[in-house]
Protein backbone atom coordinates (compact mmCIF):
# COMPACT_ATOMS: atom_id res chain seq x y z
CA UNK A 1 0.00 0.00 0.00
CA UNK A 2 1.75 3.39 -0.69
CA UNK A 3 2.47 5.96 1.90
CA UNK A 4 1.11 9.00 1.73
CA UNK A 5 3.54 12.37 2.62
CA UNK A 6 2.05 12.83 6.05
CA UNK A 7 2.91 9.12 7.26
CA UNK A 8 6.75 10.05 6.26
CA UNK A 9 6.69 13.58 7.88
CA UNK A 10 8.55 13.81 10.99
CA UNK A 11 10.86 10.59 9.90
CA UNK A 12 14.03 10.46 7.57
CA UNK A 13 13.37 8.35 4.55
CA UNK A 14 15.64 7.77 1.93
CA UNK A 15 15.34 7.45 -2.01
CA UNK A 16 16.68 7.13 -5.20
CA UNK A 17 16.24 9.05 -8.24
CA UNK A 18 17.67 9.98 -11.95
CA UNK A 19 18.43 12.93 -13.30
CA UNK A 20 17.92 13.92 -17.19
CA UNK A 21 21.28 12.48 -17.83
CA UNK A 22 20.70 9.10 -16.45
CA UNK A 23 23.07 10.51 -13.82
CA UNK A 24 21.69 8.84 -9.80
CA UNK A 25 21.55 10.10 -6.97
CA UNK A 26 20.56 9.38 -2.78
CA UNK A 27 18.17 11.41 -1.30
CA UNK A 28 17.29 11.96 2.16
CA UNK A 29 14.64 14.03 3.59
CA UNK A 30 16.00 14.21 7.02
CA UNK A 31 12.45 14.34 8.33
CA UNK A 32 11.12 17.34 6.71
CA UNK A 33 11.92 17.21 2.63
CA UNK A 34 9.51 16.75 -0.14
CA UNK A 35 8.92 12.56 -0.54
CA UNK A 36 8.15 12.10 -4.16
CA UNK A 37 5.30 9.60 -5.50
CA UNK A 38 8.03 7.51 -7.06
CA UNK A 39 9.19 7.08 -3.18
CA UNK A 40 6.01 6.50 -1.66
CA UNK A 41 4.64 3.68 -3.97
CA UNK A 42 7.56 1.39 -2.95
CA UNK A 43 9.72 2.93 0.29
CA UNK A 44 10.31 -0.75 0.00
CA UNK A 45 12.47 -1.31 -3.17
CA UNK A 46 14.37 2.01 -2.34
CA UNK A 47 15.38 0.51 0.62
CA UNK A 48 16.48 -2.51 -0.72
CA UNK A 49 18.15 -0.38 -3.37
CA UNK A 50 20.06 1.36 -1.20
CA UNK A 51 20.85 -1.16 0.33
CA UNK A 52 22.67 -3.19 -2.20
CA UNK A 53 23.97 -0.44 -3.30
CA UNK A 54 26.01 0.11 -0.15
CA UNK A 55 26.78 -3.76 0.22
CA UNK A 56 28.84 -3.30 -3.16
CA UNK A 57 32.20 -2.41 -3.80
CA UNK A 58 33.62 0.70 -4.28
CA UNK A 59 34.06 2.00 -8.04
CA UNK A 60 35.16 5.59 -7.60
CA UNK A 61 36.02 8.55 -5.17
CA UNK A 62 34.21 10.90 -3.45
CA UNK A 63 35.29 14.31 -4.94
CA UNK A 64 33.40 15.69 -1.70
CA UNK A 65 31.33 14.45 1.18
CA UNK A 66 30.91 15.98 4.49
CA UNK A 67 32.59 15.33 7.76
CA UNK A 68 30.39 13.20 10.08
CA UNK A 69 31.35 12.35 14.46
CA UNK A 70 34.23 10.31 15.15
CA UNK A 71 32.24 6.46 15.04
CA UNK A 72 29.89 7.18 12.74
CA UNK A 73 29.37 5.33 9.41
CA UNK A 74 29.55 7.80 6.37
CA UNK A 75 27.06 6.84 4.39
CA UNK A 76 27.21 10.24 1.94
CA UNK A 77 30.81 9.34 1.00
CA UNK A 78 29.97 5.35 0.85
CA UNK A 79 27.39 6.45 -1.82
CA UNK A 80 29.51 9.00 -3.62
CA UNK A 81 32.18 6.37 -4.01
CA UNK A 82 29.83 4.08 -6.01
CA UNK A 83 29.29 6.70 -8.39
CA UNK A 84 26.03 8.58 -6.75
CA UNK A 85 25.62 11.93 -5.69
CA UNK A 86 23.74 12.77 -2.15
CA UNK A 87 21.73 15.33 -1.33
CA UNK A 88 20.19 15.72 1.99
CA UNK A 89 17.45 17.63 3.04
CA UNK A 90 16.69 19.62 6.21
CA UNK A 91 14.82 18.83 9.46
CA UNK A 92 12.81 22.01 9.28
CA UNK A 93 12.23 21.48 5.46
CA UNK A 94 13.41 23.35 2.57
CA UNK A 95 15.16 22.07 -0.67
CA UNK A 96 17.81 18.90 -1.04
CA UNK A 97 21.17 19.90 -1.14
CA UNK A 98 23.76 18.47 -3.00
CA UNK A 99 26.51 16.89 0.43
CA UNK A 100 28.02 14.52 -2.02
CA UNK A 101 29.87 14.12 -5.62
CA UNK A 102 31.41 11.63 -7.23
CA UNK A 103 34.62 11.38 -9.30
CA UNK A 104 33.08 9.34 -11.76
CA UNK A 105 29.23 9.42 -11.73
CA UNK A 106 27.44 6.18 -13.03
CA UNK A 107 24.26 6.24 -15.04
CA UNK A 108 20.77 3.93 -14.56
CA UNK A 109 22.34 2.56 -17.78
CA UNK A 110 25.18 0.88 -15.35
CA UNK A 111 23.01 -0.40 -12.32
CA UNK A 112 20.85 -3.30 -12.38
CA UNK A 113 18.35 -4.75 -9.54
CA UNK A 114 16.64 -2.97 -6.84
CA UNK A 115 18.82 0.08 -7.70
CA UNK A 116 17.96 1.09 -11.01
CA UNK A 117 14.49 0.15 -10.53
CA UNK A 118 13.99 2.37 -7.33
CA UNK A 119 15.94 5.16 -9.21
CA UNK A 120 14.18 4.77 -12.27
CA UNK A 121 10.53 5.52 -11.05
CA UNK A 122 11.66 8.41 -8.87
CA UNK A 123 12.67 11.15 -11.52
CA UNK A 124 14.18 14.39 -10.73
CA UNK A 125 14.28 16.71 -13.31
CA UNK A 126 17.29 18.64 -12.53
CA UNK A 127 20.96 17.48 -13.62
CA UNK A 128 22.67 16.54 -10.58
CA UNK A 129 26.08 17.68 -11.90
CA UNK A 130 25.17 21.45 -12.07
CA UNK A 131 22.06 21.04 -9.22
CA UNK A 132 23.04 22.65 -5.58
CA UNK A 133 19.95 22.01 -5.10
CA UNK A 134 16.43 19.98 -5.71
CA UNK A 135 13.79 21.89 -4.56
CA UNK A 136 9.71 20.12 -3.98
CA UNK A 137 8.63 22.77 -6.55
CA UNK A 138 11.02 20.55 -9.24
CA UNK A 139 10.19 17.35 -7.99
CA UNK A 140 6.40 18.05 -7.97
CA UNK A 141 7.32 19.25 -12.18
CA UNK A 142 9.24 16.14 -12.60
Amino acid sequence: MPLRAEDVAGFEHDWLGTDLDGHVALLSTAGAGYPPPGYLCAPDLHEAGIDALLAGPASTVAVTAPQVGPGCVNTWRLVAERGLYGYDSDPNGGAYRRVAVPAQPLRIDDLAGPVAAAARIAPCPVRFALADEVTEAVLRAG
